[in-house]
């Protein structure tokens, strides 16, 4: 992309000197029509895309990928418009854009063979009875032309620089649904039994959690079973260790003209949460449970020991007296802190901010963890930093400052 937008730059800078303003206009002029014609083009192989899903018709879709891609990314094509037939989808849109990104198609245009436009396309779905907002994901879609038709011919150019088109559970197998009064579980076949009592255990612990939740939510949720770690890796785009971890709550914001989350899904991962008991698997979804729940009332200014802190605090019980744990330097754990380092640093950065968030409960009272969370996710575009704002949230709800309360909870 770089040398293509030196090349245009300069020949913009020689079409200025020969004569200043009118040509050097007339040329962005028909660079933005062009870039508008292809956007036009490709939005309409989208928007056939998405009423032969609607209408279930297999080769409609298929008839939109480029007949010259490989057989595998066809059948892939093919495994995607199957999965999401299986869905129960009350809304599911695609829209090309050009508005974060541009075209990203920079030399593309050999390796396919005609010309070739790679917008950012952003799907969203709606799964019935289950999302009160759509979930929004992106998906880097390669279009090439072929006799002056438009087609899908790829989706993972942009994945060496780190661009990963979104996959649902449907693009690694087929998918079967269990549909629950408060949790819809998507799974594999060969997931059927497992997928089962994950799903009772859940709604166990959603029964715990309205015991101890505050905030109003929809209490409905998908919950996601994959088949294995590196198809829970390749659903989650992780950088992470995901053998340190069980399960995960996972949700975007839009940030067209502010913040809004999208809808929230429940990851499991399954090689480590089924070697537990019973009892310590509704513990680990009530605390993913309230991650859920807080996804409507979130904002990008709550720090993990706001966010890991309040839902291990509910999780086991809304405790009020626990000290914090041996070790550590004696400040609230960084964001850092919950995903990198050794296991038990791991574990510590979850019990300081426990900790943190009792003695938070003990000094102002049992409704003061979600005030804080609460008044944290008003602050959705603002100036300041995220000390800044828990300094302020904190004044307001519980009448001391960031300073005076990490003091006070390292000495406790």
């Amino acid at each position: 992309m770089g040398s293509r937008a030196l090349v245009a730059l300069a020949l913009m800078a020689a079409l200025a000197a020969a004569a200043p303003g009118a040509q050097a206009t007339r040329h962005t002029a028909r660079a933005a029509q062009g870039s508008g014609d292809r956007l036009a083009a490709v939005q309409a192989v989208l928007d056939a895309r998405v009423a032969a899903l609607g209408s279930g018709d297999r080769a409609g879709w298929l008839a939109t990928v480029d007949p010259q891609a490989p057989a595998e990314f066809q059948r892939a094509q093919g495994r995607s418009f199957d999965g999401l037939r299986s869905l129960p989808l009350e809304r599911y849109g695609l829209q090309a854009r050009l508005d974060d990104s541009g075209d990203l198609s920079a030399g593309l245009d050999r390796r396919y063979g005609g010309a070739v436009f790679l917008p950012e396309t952003r799907q969203r779905m709606r799964l019935r009875g289950y999302d009160d907002r759509d979930a929004v994901d992106t998906l880097w879609l390669t279009f090439v032309q072929r006799d002056r038709r438009w087609y899908v011919a790829g989706d993972d150019d942009l994945a060496g620089l780190g661009l990963d088109t979104f996959r649902g559970l449907w693009d690694f197998g087929p998918v079967e649904t269990l549909a629950g009064e408060h949790l819809l579980t998507l799974y594999h076949p060969a997931q059927a039994e497992r997928a089962k009592a994950l799903a009772a255990i859940a709604e166990e612990a959603l029964g715990v959690l309205r015991q101890r939740w505050d905030q109003p939510w929809s209490e409905r949720i998908p919950l996601i079973l994959p088949g294995s770690t590196e198809e829970l890796e390749k659903l989650l785009q992780s950088t992470l260790d995901l053998d340190k971890f069980v399960a995960f709550v996972s949700y975007g914001a839009v940030r067209d003209t502010g913040w809004e989350t999208t809808a929230a899904r429940i990851y499991i991962q399954d090689k480590n949460l089924s070697g537990y008991g019973r009892a310590y698997q509704v513990e680990t979804l009530v605390h993913e449970l309230v991650h859920a729940a807080g996804a409507p009332i979130a904002g990008p200014q709550i720090p993990a020991w706001v966010h890991e802190g309040v839902a291990d605090w509910i999780a086991t019980g809304r405790p009020h007296r626990e000290r914090r744990p041996k070790g550590g330097d004696g400040r609230l754990p960084r964001d850092f802190e919950f995903t990198t380092g050794t296991q038990p640093e791991i574990l510590r950065a979850y019990r300081e901010s426990r900790s943190a968030i009792s003695l938070l409960a003990s000094r102002s009272g049992g409704a003061a963890p979600t005030a804080l969370f609460r008044a944290l996710g008003e602050a959705k575009v603002a100036p300041g930093s995220v000390d800044f704002h828990s300094d302020a949230a904190l004044r307001r709800t519980a009448g001391l400052g960031l300073a005076e309360f990490e003091s006070g909870w390292a000495g406790r």
